[in-house]
This record gives structure tokens, sequence and C-alpha cells, in this order.
């Protein structure tokens, strides 16, 4: 049986930046204006994912492997 998985889409408003910080490992991506990253979490999900909104940013916290990617899909990072 194949492995499930799912793709989110984090971007910053056209407005201002933004730093999205993975957690419980602390990678931290700042985006400019308008950039985007994606984030395919692997294997099976579990049913929820927490995401925090802080002043300036957001701490997301996948329920399993995450790779994270740019807009031209280019692997940027691992996180187990």
């Amino acid at each position: 049986m194949a492995a499930k998985g799912f793709r989110i889409k984090i971007s910053a408003d056209e407005r201002s930046s933004l730093t999205v910080m993975f957690e419980p490992s602390g990678m931290s991506y700042e985006l400019s204006r308008s950039e985007v990253i994606f984030a395919s979490l692997e294997g099976d999900l579990a049913e929820e994912m927490e995401i925090v909104y802080w002043p300036g940013g957001i701490s997301i916290w996948p329920p399993g492997p995450v790779v994270i990617s740019d807009v031209e899909g280019r692997e940027l990072h691992r996180l187990y």
C-alpha cells in the first residue's frame, strides 16, 4: 500500500514578510512579500496539525516527516 501524503502551500501577503517555523526542529524560513514555499507531509497522517500564529510569523507542528520545497519544486530541507 502506497504511503499517503499532503502538501500545503505557505505564502506571505504582498504587503509584508512572514517567518515560518517548523517545530520541534526550529527550522525557520523568512518569506519576503508574496514569496511561497510548500510543505509536503509524508506518510500516514494524523488527524491534526497545529499552526500557531505569533506577531510576524507562524509555527507549524507537522504530524510527521515533512519536505520543504520552493515554488520551482526544488527541495530545501527534509525534517524528521
